[in-house]
């Protein structure tokens, strides 16, 4: 008898647990009712239509998955990008044979006079994108999963050119060339090349609830994964770099500097979506992130003169490489307007969605600038009449770091499909 009530009493225990856990797990409720609004839209408000933060989703009360997919128009700045400095002197005529040197050499120096200069800076160009995501908003509370890509190619292209008779004079900002004559170096004609490539992979967990039947907000966190790649390509040709007959002698070269800036990372992100409704599917959206990325910097510079005739040989006058390991902050924000509906008995939800966003990210410009001072003219004794005077390593090297944040902006359309 007392074996009897040991086993039933055990049995009754052991329901009891399973009971208890039962009702604690996250097995999907049976689909419940989808209440309608005053224009017919329905909202699945959970198995119990009262309480406090009711959810948004799921739309169709028994799990939503959803296809979101945008297209943008993006445009994109950097700071730290000016490639040269325009300046209203006289561009010195190194191709006149008749000029006396000391006068030359005078023409030169002039140019340490900054008249009515400025900056000159790369066009940044309006360029698509696009987004792709995937979601689910499950029974458990209302919670969602997903994950949003986004792919961007950003580019920048420039070309100005100073004639000897335009009064204008252009000096570059990233070379390290020391021509044979030496003194300050010069152009007549830069031509830039800029390409940004941005792929961007966040992971979010989030819950989209009502705080008022005209207000819902989205908490989220989740990781972001950032591959920012950069390219920055500088064509500089005549002045310092033109063909001289008269001592120190020099043929005529195209320069080009060729630099990388890429960055890899992946970091914690966190950030909160509203939707303010007006009604009938009609609702503004604002929505706002940050993340810190942990990854790895890797930066190239290369610099080498081409001959302008045969044999076109090349000579480098410049070759580094630096990689290291730093957290950059992102920060993202968006503003636009929505539409949304629900279909075939609340089974299938819609959104179309048109906005601004602005992205900024801090700190990706770490391109280290090389410039040339202090070079003299390359006549040393000894050397043959008429032989060309390069290299020439009469000045110094000056190094610094171009620090600057990167940020893209833009028109986005979205459209979200949810079932």
């Amino acid at each position: 008898m007392q074996k009897s009530l040991l086993a039933l009493s055990i049995l009754g225990a052991a329901n009891i647990a399973v009971a208890a856990r039962g009702s604690d797990n996250c097995a999907p409720e049976p689909p419940t009712t989808c209440y309608p609004d005053d224009c017919c839209r329905t909202y699945c408000l959970g198995p119990e239509n009262y309480g406090v933060n009711a959810p948004v989703c799921p739309l169709t009360c028994n799990g939503d998955f959803t296809i979101t997919a945008a297209g943008f128009y993006w445009n994109t700045h950097q700071d730290g990008m000016e490639y040269a400095i325009d300046n209203h002197v006289k561009n010195p005529d190194v191709a006149d044979v008749g000029i006396p040197f000391d006068d030359f050499d005078d023409a030169i120096l002039a140019l340490n006079n900054l008249i009515d200069s400025e900056y000159e800076t790369p066009d940044f160009d309006w360029d698509f994108g696009f987004k792709f995501g995937l979601g689910y908003c499950t029974t458990c509370d209302s919670w969602d999963i997903s994950v949003l890509w986004t792919w961007y190619r950003g580019k920048a292209n420039d070309h100005i050119e100073a004639e000897i008779d335009d009064n204008h004079t252009l000096l570059p900002l990233w070379s390290a060339f020391a021509p044979a004559q030496g003194s300050i170096l010069y152009a007549t004609d830069i031509e830039t090349h800029w390409k940004l490539q941005l792929n961007l992979i966040d992971i979010e967990l989030g819950r989209n609830f009502w705080t008022s039947k005209y207000l819902a907000i989205r908490p989220f966190v989740g990781l972001r994964i950032a591959y920012l790649e950069q390219d920055f390509e500088i064509q500089h040709k005549g002045g310092s770099w033109s063909a001289r007959a008269v001592e120190p002698i020099q043929g005529a070269y195209n320069n080009e500097v060729d630099m990388d800036n890429d960055y890899k990372g992946v970091g914690l992100r966190a950030g909160l979506d509203s939707i303010w409704n007006f009604g009938c599917g009609w609702a503004l959206y604002g929505n706002l992130a940050a993340s810190i990325v942990y990854g790895k910097f890797d930066i190239d510079y290369d610099e080498e003169n081409r001959r302008a005739s045969n044999p076109h040989d090349k000579i480098k006058i410049a070759e580094y490489k630096d990689s290291f390991r730093a957290s950059r902050a992102m920060l993202d924000l968006a503003l636009g307007v929505q539409w949304s509906t629900m279909f075939c008995n609340c089974q299938y939800g819609f959104m179309f969605a048109l906005g601004w966003e602005h992205h900024l990210f801090f700190n990706q410009n770490q391109l280290w600038r090389i410039v040339r001072i202090g070079d003299a003219s390359n006549t040393p004794e000894g050397m043959e009449p008429n032989a060309e005077r390069l290299p020439n390593n009469q000045g110094e090297n000056v190094y610094h770091q171009r620090r600057g944040d990167l940020d893209t902006q833009g028109v986005t359309l979205t459209l979200k499909f949810s079932f």
